[in-house]
């Protein structure tokens, strides 16, 4: 009996220390795993285009794709890598027109898209608005009236094209 009880002690407490490494264990997963990751307000996002823009060809609403130029890093861990998703929206678009009216365009950056289909809030805006001048339109129609027809530039972003935009407010990445 004294044997039996002996076996019986043993067995519990080898089952509750069992028990006890799997909880410290359990614990430690936990806590890691709780370490929240925060992309603060203000952090510079820097995004190309995926393809050129004109002036003429987009109207205002319409929405401009460009993708994540380089890494997004908090301390030293890379959070978002290059290549992911930024969406902006045409604020401004005119096509040039003759008497040299020239074109104009502009965009904001507004969202950034992450691979766990978590959407960030950019803040950033971009515009190119060229600015005519009469002079070579007077000029060209003094010498021939067809000067008149003289096409403005029109304004664009060539593909590749470099924008920059921030991190609208501080931000828990999910996992």
């Amino acid at each position: 009996m004294k044997r039996i009880f002996i076996q019986f002690t043993l067995l519990v407490a080898t089952f509750s220390y069992a028990q006890t490494q799997t909880k410290v264990e359990n614990v430690q997963q936990t806590s890691q795993n709780s370490q929240k990751i925060i992309l603060p307000e203000g952090t510079l996002v820097k995004a190309s285009l995926k393809s050129e823009i004109r002036g003429g060809s987009m109207k205002v609403g319409d929405q401009v794709e460009l993708i994540l130029n380089q890494p997004l890093v908090v301390g030293d861990q890379v959070v978002v890598a290059p290549g992911a998703k930024v969406m902006g929206t045409v604020t401004e678009a005119r096509a040039s027109g003759v008497l040299g009216r020239k074109g104009k365009l502009g965009f904001s950056l507004d969202y950034l898209y992450l691979d766990n289909g978590q959407v960030i809030k950019l803040i950033g805006q971009t515009s190119k608005n060229l600015k005519g001048s009469g002079v070579i339109v007077g000029v060209a129609t003094a010498v021939n009236p067809l000067g008149l027809l003289i096409p403005g530039k029109g304004a664009k972003y060539k593909a590749g094209t470099v924008f920059e935009a921030y991190i609208a407010k501080d931000t828990e990445l999910r996992k």
